[in-house]
């Protein structure tokens, strides 16, 4: 494991990075470093990441442990989620998610999709108890570009997950 920076506040966000194969852990520090980035301006962000490899059994277990025992607020996997026979992510995601959130994927998608490749990236994303998760890309600029715009939407989805009756938005207020 990894931890990297727990800053001192009254709002945490707890996010755990799921490396799988090989491009999924030699991206797993740049996906951590994104996350502290761009959303420690806001909450406090605990980082923790793993690599199970091709273990797909193994990712399993760790996700369903972050989810449903450790409550954890988001989990990020990369790796694997591309167009190869070996890659296994979304449809073991699809497996574990109890909601999916296709407006996240299809943003996603779109996110900083510069090249062919790109094109052919197959990411989910969804709750899983009170938990966000979502398959991220190995490439840096597109990780960054999903961290950015998921910021604002993190909290608002784990709190109504959880179950609060919170209203969602205030008259007057930006989208």
């Amino acid at each position: 494991m990894i931890p990297l920076r727990v800053m001192e506040s009254s709002r945490a966000r707890a996010v755990r990075i799921l490396g799988l194969g090989d491009d999924g852990d030699r991206a797993l520090p740049a996906v951590a470093q994104a996350v502290v980035d761009l959303w420690s301006g806001d909450v406090a962000v605990q980082v923790e990441s793993v690599c199970t490899g091709d273990d797909e059994r193994r990712a399993v277990r760790s996700i369903r442990r972050w989810c449903d025992r450790d409550r954890v607020d988001v989990v990020f996997t990369v790796g694997r989620s591309g167009h190869e026979r070996s890659d296994f992510v979304p449809e073991m995601t699809a497996r574990l998610l109890d909601r999916a959130l296709p407006g996240i994927e299809e943003r996603m998608h779109l996110a900083a999709a510069r090249g062919r490749l790109d094109l052919l990236f197959r990411g989910r994303a969804g709750m899983r108890g009170g938990t966000l998760v979502v398959n991220l890309p190995t490439r840096a600029p597109r990780v960054r570009a999903i961290v950015r715009f998921l910021g604002p939407v993190v909290g608002h989805a784990v709190e109504k997950a959880r179950g609060s009756d919170r209203e969602c938005g205030r008259a007057g207020a930006p989208p």
